[in-house]
């Protein structure tokens, strides 16, 4: 077990220790009925938004602007052909290697890096994320406490918790079942088989609406069980089929339903997805000198040079090549791809990101400038230019761009960077506020609430700017006192 794993054991098994005396004192409505009585969206966001707090305070996520936007932009391309086109979703990547993929209710869903570099087509990841966008769109896991009558909110997080890293670690996950069920309740950790059809099924209606291949499907779920088969001892078997189970059966059923979908045509950029897994590859790994030579022999053995895993691993090389400051050759990998598709914004990011290396800022101001002229509002694009701009002193220009990228899926980096913007422009108050959101997203509750409580203060006579964030503390405060017992 990793350091990393047994971290969040410890994590998950202290939400257990808390929310265990909760479970007789609020009664939630009966969880067995699958027609849509369930919990309501609001709690089942509550179980899952708690989880994904917990889960942060053990594991640094990756924030890499240009994953973040693609795992985003695959995600609701399958959320707006799925079942639940209005219901809010969070996807983000986990740096881990084993081959996984999960789902909490309320619409996080976590995928492994490991996942990613696995996968050989984005038609196979994007079979992997419909399957678990429909586990949240059927409420699997909340239909699974059907027999539990009484359970409260944070008792049913620490469940989820605990199924949820049985998905990651089933040793750890089974250790934090047991103290949940020492608490009087029964539940299974696994998903069941009609749960597991159930999201093939739909995940499969899903994946072939937005245009992907059905096909993709049965292929990796066959080509993962191949795999299994040669492990020695269940720790090595990848993690997935541990908590998704795959049968010669379920293959053969998906397999069968796949064939019924007339072959699309395939709408999306697939070269993006080569070049961002080869990005994630560069960006998780552990020995980037190895990395560098094994990018260089793949592409002196590579006979198709033109070919979009060809250009993915030249851009790769080009990535690793800066990475490890070798920035002639950088450039030198990265000229050809740029003058195939000059428009590509990961060769333009790339770019000026060896600009910036070498000194060049005022170049690599003008690629940000130009590129989001024809790609407004894009989310890494934005992201490195305000931050250069930052660097620069810029701090007007650089906090209105920041400013424009909030929404109500803001992720967290956006609000560190305002803050760090606004307290270099000398307005600590809105620093210390913006400080408070980064705090928020990542569920470090109560540092929020102290740069609440700063941000008050320096505010100091304005009453309009301290009512606000006197409401926003409330707000703060109520999510503490919904994960911590009562004690008084």
């Amino acid at each position: 077990m990793t350091k990393k794993r047994c971290v969040i054991g410890l994590v998950l098994l202290s939400v257990v220790c808390v929310t265990a005396t909760y479970a007789d004192e609020i009664l939630l409505p009966d969880l067995g009925d699958s027609s849509g009585a369930l919990v309501s969206p609001q709690q089942a966001f509550r179980v899952g938004q708690s989880f994904y707090w917990q889960l942060q305070q053990s594991v640094d996520l990756i924030d890499d602007p240009e994953i973040t936007h693609y795992l985003r932009d695959l995600g609701w391309d399958l959320v707006s052909n799925s079942h639940a086109q209005a219901q809010e979703f969070t996807f983000f990547m986990v740096p881990d290697s084993s081959v996984n993929a999960f789902a909490a209710p309320g619409g996080f869903i976590g995928v492994h890096s490991g996942l990613m570099l696995t996968s050989e087509t984005e038609d196979e990841l994007a079979s992997v994320l419909a399957h678990e966008i429909s586990h949240v769109t059927q409420r699997h896991l909340l239909r699974s406490f059907e027999k539990a009558k009484q359970m409260d909110v944070p008792m049913m997080a620490a469940m989820v918790g605990a199924i949820l890293l049985g998905a990651a670690n089933p040793q750890a996950g089974q250790a934090a079942l047991m103290a949940v069920q020492a608490g009087g309740v029964q539940m299974q950790l696994n998903f069941t088989r009609s749960h597991e059809r159930e999201a093939d099924n739909l995940g499969m209606q899903t994946l072939a609406r937005a245009g992907f291949d059905p096909n993709a499907m049965p292929q990796f779920f066959e080509r993962l069980d191949k795999t299994g088969r040669f492990y020695q001892g269940k720790e090595a078997i990848p993690e997935f089929l541990l908590s998704h189970p795959v049968t010669t059966e379920r293959i053969a059923d998906a397999r069968g339903r796949a064939v019924a979908y007339p072959k699309q045509e395939q709408m999306r950029d697939q070269q993006q997805f080569y070049l961002m897994r080869e990005k994630l590859r560069v960006l998780t790994t552990t020995n980037m000198v190895a990395l560098v030579k094994q990018y260089a022999t793949s592409i002196s053995l590579d006979k198709i040079l033109d070919s979009p895993k060809a250009r993915s691993m030249r851009y790769g090389h080009a990535l690793a090549l800066l990475a490890s400051t070798r920035y002639t050759e950088a450039r030198a990998a990265l000229t050809p791809l740029l003058k195939q598709d000059p428009d590509r914004i990961s060769y333009q990011l790339a770019l000026a990101d060896i600009e910036r290396s070498v000194g060049h800022v005022k170049t690599a101001l003008k690629i940000y400038e130009d590129n989001l002229a024809l790609y407004p509002g894009h989310y890494a694009l934005t992201v490195h230019y305000a931050k250069t701009l930052m660097q620069e002193g810029d701090t007007k220009r650089s906090i209105q761009l920041l400013t424009d990228l909030i929404s109500d899926q803001t992720p967290s980096l956006v609000y560190k960077l305002l803050s760090q913007v606004t307290g270099d422009a000398g307005d600590n108050s809105r620093a210390h506020r913006w400080l408070a959101e980064y705090y928020y997203g990542s569920g470090q509750l109560k540092q929020a609430a102290d740069q609440l409580r700063l941000a008050a203060e320096v505010r100091g006579r304005d009453e309009y700017a301290r009512a606000q964030i006197s409401s926003r503390l409330r707000e703060v405060e109520y999510a503490i006192d919904e994960m911590e017992v009562d004690k008084r």
